[in-house]
């Protein structure tokens, strides 16, 4: 619960289905992002995956906006080798897209995380080195159980600023209340609607921050092209 004056506490998640861009799109909204990302993302041979991760981009964008940094650019947009990306503004952020969805989660109150996957024919038998005994009973041959637990770690992971499987064999998704415990923290986690053939999940950390303040939009094609 806030306290008297205290700022509101606010966690926003924007949502899209993906779609192609067309060329002269797809160059414009490169030169919106530094140049290294620039040169990072031209250099992707997989079309789509360009285009989710620009599209990953303009829904920051539009976040930011959310949250009163109206004149802000992606100027300062930094992806690190073994980090999460970050801005030179006082707010975390999150993106994850995958076929079919592009999300961003936005907070004003500390660390935020986000995955979304789409649901395949995995199990959590495939997984017996990421997932421990516990969380493989919990999923058995269930396909959408096993990609719950998967992303919960991946948006606790994200979260924390890390990046790679091997940590996710360290986040336990099987504590109280639906959280997880990573690197001796308690994380809090939400599933974000997503329909039948998507599972996504929110995590953020310990502290002012709930889950329970959370803005979930889905924008539509048109409102993406617009931002």
């Amino acid at each position: 619960m806030d306290t008297p004056g205290s700022a509101p506490l606010r966690i926003v998640v924007l949502i899209a289905s993906d779609f192609a861009l067309a060329p002269e799109r797809e160059a414009r909204w490169l030169r919106d992002l530094p140049a290294v990302r620039q040169a990072d993302i031209a250099r992707w041979p997989d079309g789509a995956a360009r285009h989710r991760s620009l599209l990953g981009t303009r829904l920051l964008r539009e976040g930011l906006r959310r949250f009163g940094f109206h004149d802000a650019s992606l100027s300062s947009l930094r992806h690190a080798p073994t980090g999460r990306p970050t801005l030179d503004l006082p707010l975390d952020f999150s993106l994850s897209h995958c076929e079919g969805r592009v999300l961003c989660a936005l907070s004003c109150s500390g660390p935020i995380g986000v995955d979304v996957e789409p649901i395949g024919s995995l199990v959590a038998a495939d997984f017996p080195n990421y997932l421990s005994a516990a969380e493989r009973a919990w999923a058995g041959g269930d396909p959408r159980r096993f990609y719950s637990i998967w992303t919960r770690k991946e948006a606790v992971v994200k979260a924390a600023g890390q990046r790679g499987l091997a940590e996710l064999r360290h986040v336990d998704t099987q504590g109280a209340d639906g959280g997880a415990t990573f690197a001796g923290v308690a994380w809090q986690t939400a599933s974000i609607p997503m329909g039948i053939a998507h599972v996504a999940h929110l995590a953020c950390g310990p502290g002012r921050q709930s889950l329970a303040c959370v803005t979930v939009e889905h924008l539509s094609r048109e409102q993406v092209e617009c931002n």
